[in-house]
């Protein structure tokens, strides 16, 4: 009988077994440590990446709440700027508004002066002419010459009636 037993082993199949078991043990001893230690070396690697992109992530979110702080402190400083510029153009409007006013009271004042006295001048010189044509007439009209002191109190009198009657106008 030269059939073989299905359930029992065969000398091939030993030393195949034994074959299987030494490369498993060549496999286990010289290759599979240096490949533990390349995937270990590996997620350690991936392992720190990922925590320096955290910390990448946590430095990049405290720079950016920085960079608005100081944004808005600029922004704040640059609008206390503008408002003090615009409080110092307002009161230099103020003060040359006041100036204004005041040269122009002054010049209104002077003008007013100078009409005054180019309005006195104006009376004197009338009531000079008016003296001498009283003068004239009164000489006409008697005929004959007067005394210097007549003539001075009439000429002082023609004067002062003249006034009397152009401040009443």
């Amino acid at each position: 009988m030269t059939a073989s037993l299905f359930l029992l082993p065969g000398f091939t199949f030993v030393l195949e077994l034994i074959a299987f078991l030494l490369v498993l043990a060549f496999i286990a001893k010289y290759v599979l440590p240096p490949l533990r230690r390349a995937m270990n070396e590996r997620e350690a690697q991936i392992r720190n990446s990922i925590e320096a992109a955290g910390q990448a992530r946590a430095d990049a979110d405290r720079l950016a709440t920085e960079r608005r702080e100081l944004l808005e402190a600029a922004r704040q400083e640059a609008r206390g700027i503008v408002d003090q510029a615009n409080q110092i153009a307002e009161q230099l409007r103020g003060e040359g508004r006041q100036r204004a006013q005041e040269e122009y009271e002054r010049l209104v004042a002077a003008a007013q002066a100078e009409i005054e006295l180019q309005a006195q001048r104006a009376r004197d010189e009338v009531m000079a002419d008016v003296g001498a044509l009283v003068l004239q007439a009164a000489e006409r009209v008697i005929g004959g010459g007067l005394d210097s002191e007549r003539h001075r109190a009439l000429v002082d009198e023609a004067i002062t009636a003249a006034q009397a009657s152009g401040a009443g106008d």
